[in-house]
Formats: C-alpha cells, sequence, structure tokens
C-alpha cells in the first residue's frame, strides 16, 4: 500500500488548479507549446486550453502568452503570474511529501505502507483536474 495525497485548489466544488493542470503548464513551459504539451499528455488542445481558461478566469490571472505579436501557433510562454504560482505549488508538494514519509514511517507496525505521489492513470497518462 501507499499512502499519497493530491493538491488542489478549489472553488466552489470546481478544481481550479491540480495535480494534472500544473503538469501541462510545467510541460508548455518545458516545451514552448501548449499544443505540445497537450500530445504529450495525451489530451486535444481545445481541451486541454479550456483548463487553463478556466483556471485563468478562477485564478484572476492570466497563466499563458505569447511570445512575441499575436499570431496562430506562436509559442506559448507561462506569465511571471504562472511562474510564481508554479513555484509555490512545487513548495508545497515538497512539504505534502516530507509530511507523507513521517507518517508513513510513524504508520502502526502491522500496517504495510511507503509514501509516495499517486502514480500516473494505466494507459501512463496524467488526469487533467
Amino acid at each position: 500500500m501507499k499512502l499519497s495525497a493530491k493538491l488542489f485548489i478549489e472553488e466552489g466544488g470546481n478544481y481550479v488548479l491540480g495535480p494534472g493542470r500544473v503538469a501541462l503548464l510545467r510541460a508548455t513551459a518545458e516545451l514552448g507549446s501548449l499544443h505540445q504539451a497537450a500530445k504529450r499528455m495525451g489530451m486535444s488542445y481545445r481541451w486541454a486550453w479550456g483548463r487553463l481558461r478556466d483556471a485563468e478566469k478562477a485564478l484572476g490571472i492570466r497563466l499563458l502568452t505569447q511570445d512575441g505579436p499575436f499570431r496562430r501557433g506562436a509559442p506559448k510562454i507561462l506569465t511571471p503570474e504562472a511562474h510564481a504560482l508554479l513555484d509555490w505549488y512545487g513548495r508545497l508538494e515538497g512539504r505534502i511529501a516530507e509530511a507523507l514519509t513521517r507518517g508513513a514511517a510513524e504508520r502502526p507496525e502491522f500496517l504495510d505502507l511507503e509514501a509516495g505521489p499517486p502514480d500516473a492513470a494505466p494507459d501512463g497518462r496524467t488526469a487533467l483536474d
């Protein structure tokens, strides 16, 4: 068995930001393309863009912008606010991982348990919260 936790920001019972959207933003930063990030994660561009647009609306900030003047297919880059959000989220993930490790070490002896992050879906894709 594994002890795990997932970190979400919620508003009104709806997910605003969580592991899937964070993975999408990180992949977009790495690849410079939301389209390529969505493709890597096994989802359509339209669906991925819709999730990020919903997050932007709920958070009240822009997460993505284009590198240079507007044109279709221009590379997407993360805004400074998106970078700050990912940095903060990453620090929280680290603190949660430390707490899970301590919790697993302090388990009752009859419980065979290890700590770790949640696994990806069986097909290897990350669910987009």
